[in-house]
């Protein structure tokens, strides 16, 4: 399985997953972050200027983002790490649109358009189903 159909997985089947950073002092900081979109061409996801995670992403361009999926065909959990940058508002609207937690985490519109949204570019990841016995490693470098 190529990372595209991980990171459509991430964005279809988890949606939610933890994405961790370090802080100031090099601590480890993890939270809930919903995975706006995943395809070809990378992980996009959007936070506020606002929050510590959003300064932890400016020090340190670095991510390592981790989800499961539990269903009738069992248990798929995938841990991706590497490289963001900033990208442009055109991707707001395509990672917002099928955000079930925007409205509560942004509730009107100056919220939702004051976001910065940001690219997992380059890196490297596991993919696991645990039922089947299946364990993939994967790298990706998106160009653009």
């Amino acid at each position: 399985m190529e990372y595209k159909k991980y990171f459509t997985l991430l964005q279809d089947e988890i949606g939610a997953a933890v994405f961790s950073t370090v802080d100031n002092e090099g601590l480890p900081q993890a939270r809930y972050i919903n995975v706006g979109v995943g395809n070809e061409k990378g992980i996009f996801f959007m936070t506020s200027p606002k929050t510590d995670f959003y300064q932890q992403l400016e020090a340190k361009p670095e991510v390592s983002i981790t989800g499961m999926a539990k269903s009738d065909k069992g248990i798929e959990v995938i841990r991706v790490s590497g490289s963001i940058r900033k990208v442009g508002k055109e991707h707001l609207k395509e990672i917002l649109k099928d955000n079930p937690y925007v409205n509560d985490v942004y509730p009107d519109e100056a919220d939702q358009q004051s976001v910065q949204a940001f690219q997992l570019f380059k890196g490297h990841g596991k993919y696991q189903h645990l039922q089947n016995k299946i364990a993939e490693h994967f790298e990706f470098d998106v160009k653009d």
